[in-house]
């Protein structure tokens, strides 16, 4: 297909989203006039996780001399390791050694062949994280975000050993244990049906002309605005929060967003999350979460009796920036509750 007809299907598709958010729900938002510069900006100690087959992990360690607990922390689809940046500021006085790493493919991270873009071998990845940033002997709570919860459900089903002996908690913030292929965006019959069908055609198609779109930030930045705003966010998101993500977003390879997108779609872990149950278990998701809505999560907790659910009115999917007031007192209890139940 000749370029300039895919760089009007890809800019089409990125934008239909954003105009039917307006056409869907229109609100008046009083949205906060601040920009915070040092969004990306913390950095700790480097270092790279080497997988089992090759692929190099970037990785971020804020260390504690003395660490009651180790928090490692898994992003989610198209993002990197500096979208936890208001947590990490929150929780720099806790005595916990604080682990960031960008998945397989984005940020810093190398990304191997893209049918290895699958939950399962993020599951592995996150094993391999665990048993080569985290000192041994230190308690591990998994913090997953989005894909970095499914990510979560893999390691679970796929390391039960390394999971009974490291973990002792796991946050589940804006995740699903499957039935994503079903997806409708957050948009009415029949809008959301189209947009589910249109959308893995259209990836399919900027696959065929990834090394171009990559090259065309302007374009992919065009193309990504709206529906960062409409599917990442909820109602008032801030300004300088969407421009953020939406840069991390255009950042990702597009063969790394298509190969995910496929794996996500295939993500079904409901069974793996039995493993879960004799660990302290912590799902946080959004009221307006569009990208994986409340049901999803409700789901889970119905699937862990024991596990904490909480429901935030009015957030969307980047829940972490919307609400982190809420976020990072809900995740320093849940530490300090952790730790307690560890001791004992």
């Amino acid at each position: 297909m000749h370029q300039s007809g895919i760089k009007r299907k890809v800019l089409l598709a990125g934008m239909a989203l954003g105009y039917a958010a307006g056409v869907v729900r229109r609100r008046a938002e009083t949205v906060p006039d601040v920009v915070d510069d040092s969004l990306g900006c913390l950095v700790g100690k480097p270092m790279t996780v080497i997988t089992d087959d090759g692929v190099h992990l970037a990785a971020d360690v804020d260390e504690h001399p003395d660490p009651e607990v180790a928090v490692v922390f898994a992003h989610g689809w198209m993002m990197n390791r500096h979208c936890w940046h208001l947590q990490r500021e929150a929780l720099a006085g806790h005595p916990a050694t604080l682990v960031f790493y960008d998945q397989r493919g984005h940020g810093a991270s190398s990304a191997g062949p893209i049918d290895d873009c699958t939950i399962d071998r993020l599951g592995d990845d996150l094993a391999a994280v665990i048993e080569q940033a985290v000192p041994e002997g230190v308690p591990v709570v998994l913090v997953g975000h989005s894909m970095g919860g499914m990510s979560i459900m893999a390691f679970a089903a796929r390391h039960p050993e390394l999971l009974a002996s490291r973990v002792k908690g796991v946050a589940l913030l804006s995740t699903s244990s499957g039935g994503l292929s079903r997806h409708a965006f957050g948009l009415p019959w029949p809008v959301g049906r189209i947009a589910g069908l249109i959308t893995p055609i259209v990836f399919d198609g900027m696959l065929a002309r990834a090394d171009w779109i990559d090259r065309s930030v302007a374009l992919k930045t065009r193309a990504h605005t709206p529906v960062a705003r409409f599917m990442a966010f909820g109602g008032g998101a801030r300004p300088d929060h969407v421009r953020f993500v939406t840069d991390i977003a255009v950042a990702t390879p597009t063969e790394v967003m298509v190969g995910f997108f496929r794996g996500l779609r295939v993500h079904d872990k409901l069974a793996a999350l039995a493993a879960l149950r004799p660990i302290e278990t912590l799902v946080l998701v959004g009221e307006d979460d569009r990208v994986t809505p409340p049901s999803h999560s409700r789901r889970i907790a119905e699937s862990l009796p024991g596990a904490r659910l909480t429901i935030v009115p009015g957030a969307g999917h980047m829940i972490g920036f919307e609400r982190p007031d809420v976020v990072n007192e809900v995740l320093d209890d849940f530490l300090d509750r952790t730790v307690r139940l560890a001791s004992w």
